[in-house]
């Protein structure tokens, strides 16, 4: 297959660290004063460097030899590998072992741009979705193999991909159906939740960007691992069996991600009155992940007062789901796009690096 393929060697961790010092001159917000009127919620958001710790190591991509203006859009980790996907077609693997880190890339054809990735929990390789529906799986020993999805043609491609023991479960762009089912050798096996028809009643209403969604929709792990879906429309958890078969189950933290929870027109601040005073504005949850077994979502960005760059804000939501916690997460100045976990690992990126690390050392959440 027409696949590039390039593989590079680099001595040490050691020599990929960045000097962090510098890494505040690669962001690039521009200063904003706070704003004239705002609403602010006490109390005030933490500040915490869970991801972003001394006991973190942080790599450019840069010093790695991906180009600049390529945009590193999802992290994934297993064991020592950690991956990251950029745009348009670029993956990357870091293998850390014995303080030396060993890196491999792929490139997507010319006329192709991959969308998403997932880890397959069964070996341990890694899949990857284009934009004109194919699948490609990276073994553990680098090799790709292609995998075309069956009686389905043209572009789109998914905008999220999960793995399970079963079978790979892709929520794609804009369909009919917010689910689809598929094996190992691309047979549809089923399709779920289709796209409720519009409202005639709300044509007028004004909407809201962050009301927006493509996809009526969300694909997530609970926290045992398994797959579930979250149906905004209809404010429900549902989860899968082995054969594919959903099953309504107790909303627990997901019922935070309820519309209207966010307040998403609600302007906060952290460090009011300090040199580091920041503000934002809240917004619906976005990406899941675990941190020591807790739930996380993303929640935006901040926009300093004073100087340039920008914090993370983090949702983290009560077990009941009756509310989200606010926390801003420091990482050198750099906004987080992605943060993927395992049991003992975690890895991040930004615009500019990819940060690694494991539980032992990392922080609690407060």
């Amino acid at each position: 297959m027409s696949i590039r393929s390039v593989k590079a060697f680099s001595p040490s961790t050691r020599s990929l660290a960045p000097v962090l010092l510098l890494l505040g001159a690669c962001a690039s917000s521009a200063p904003a004063p706070a704003p004239a009127s705002v609403v602010v919620q006490e109390p005030e958001a933490k500040r915490v460097s869970l991801v972003c710790h001394d006991k973190s190591t942080a790599v450019r991509f840069d010093q790695i030899g991906v180009p600049q203006g390529e945009r590193p859009q999802a992290v994934a980790v297993h064991g020592d590998a950690t991956y990251v996907l950029f745009r348009p077609g670029r993956l990357v693997r870091l293998t850390r072992k014995e303080g030396k880190a060993k890196v491999e890339m792929s490139l997507a054809q010319p006329d192709r741009q991959w969308t998403a990735m997932a880890i397959d929990p069964t070996d341990g390789s890694v899949w990857v979705s284009s934009d004109h529906f194919e699948l490609l799986r990276f073994d553990p020993d680098w090799n790709v193999h292609k995998v075309e999805i069956k009686r389905v043609s043209g572009t789109g491609g998914f905008e999220s991909m999960l793995v399970a023991p079963d079978a790979i479960y892709a929520r794609p762009f804009c369909a009919e159906e917010g689910i689809w089912r598929i094996d190992r050798k691309g047979v549809i096996l089923g399709t779920a939740f289709p796209a409720p028809p519009p409202d005639p009643s709300q044509a007028d209403r004004p909407i809201h960007l962050d009301e927006v969604r493509c996809s009526p929709v969300r694909l997530e792990l609970d926290p045992e691992g398994r797959i579930v879906v979250w149906d905004y429309a209809h404010q429900t958890l549902h989860r899968a069996d082995a054969q594919g078969t959903w099953t309504e189950v107790p909303p627990g933290f997901f019922a935070a991600l309820q519309s209207g929870e966010s307040g998403a027109s609600v302007v906060k601040g952290a460090d009011v009155g300090g040199a580091d005073e920041q503000w934002y504005l809240k917004q619906n949850a976005r990406g899941l992940f675990y941190w020591k077994g807790r739930p996380v979502f993303f929640g935006g960005l901040t926009t300093r007062s004073r100087g340039v760059g920008s914090d993370t804000v983090l949702l983290v939501p009560r077990e009941d789901g009756s509310r989200m916690e606010d926390l801003v997460e420091s990482c050198y100045k750099l906004a987080i796009f992605d943060v993927a976990t395992d049991g003992d690992h975690y890895s991040a990126i930004t615009g500019q690096v990819v940060v690694f690390g494991d539980f032992v050392t990392a922080p609690d959440l407060p």
